[in-house]
C-alpha cells in the first residue's frame, strides 16, 4: 500500500487532476473541498502528507495549516501549500485598498527561495498571504472580532501552480524521507 496524500482544495478540477496524478505515481489519496473538511480528513484519515490550497472558502489554506500544526497528532505531518501567487494578488488588489501593500507584494514574486531542482519554492507567497491577512486582522481588531493566533507555522514547502506532477512527487519523495 502506498503513502496517503490529502489533497485539500476548493477547485474540483485540481483535486481530480491532482489525485489521477498522485495515484498514477502509487499514492492513496483523500480529499477535502475545503479548510474545514480538510483539518478533519487530516486528523481522522492519518495522511503521510498533506497538500492544501490557499484560497479556499470556510477556512484558507493559512489557517488550516495552523490548525493542523498546532495538533498533537497532525502536527508532525509534511504539507505543502500551493499558491498562485500573480491570481493571490489579482484577488488582493480587489480587496485591499492600500497600492503600498500591494506593491510589496509585487516585490516578493522576485524573491523565490527554491532548495530543490526544478520545484518554486515560494516561501515569499506565505508573507504574502501575512500581509493580506494582516489587513484582516487589523479590521477585525478595530470590529473586537480578532481571534490572533500566538504564532504561525510554516509549511514544508510551498509550491507555485500550475504543479507539473513529476514534479510535485519529487518534492513528496525529498519530504517523505
Amino acid at each position: 500500500m502506498g503513502k496517503r496524500v490529502l489533497v485539500v482544495d476548493d477547485d474540483e478540477a485540481a483535486r481530480k487532476f491532482l489525485t489521477i496524478a498522485l495515484e498514477q505515481k502509487g499514492y492513496v489519496v483523500l480529499t477535502a473541498a475545503d479548510g474545514e473538511e480538510g483539518v478533519k480528513k487530516a486528523t481522522e484519515g492519518n495522511p503521510d502528507i498533506i497538500i492544501l490550497d490557499i484560497m479556499m472558502p470556510k477556512k484558507n489554506g493559512i489557517s488550516a495549516l495552523q490548525d493542523i500544526r498546532g495538533k498533537k497528532e497532525t502536527r508532525d505531518i509534511p504539507i505543502i501549500i500551493l499558491s498562485s501567487a500573480l491570481s493571490f494578488i489579482e484577488h488582493a488588489r480587489k480587496e485591499i485598498d492600500n497600492k503600498e501593500v500591494i506593491k510589496e507584494m509585487e516585490r516578493l514574486l522576485d524573491n523565490v527561495d527554491s532548495t530543490i531542482d526544478k520545484v518554486f519554492l515560494r516561501f515569499a507567497s506565505y508573507r504574502k498571504i501575512l500581509l493580506f491577512e494582516r489587513e484582516q486582522m487589523l479590521k477585525q481588531f478595530k470590529d473586537k472580532e480578532a481571534n490572533i493566533k500566538p504564532y504561525l507555522s510554516l509549511p514544508d514547502l510551498f509550491l507555485d501552480k500550475p504543479i507539473d506532477p513529476d514534479e510535485l512527487a519529487e518534492a513528496m519523495k525529498e519530504l517523505l524521507n
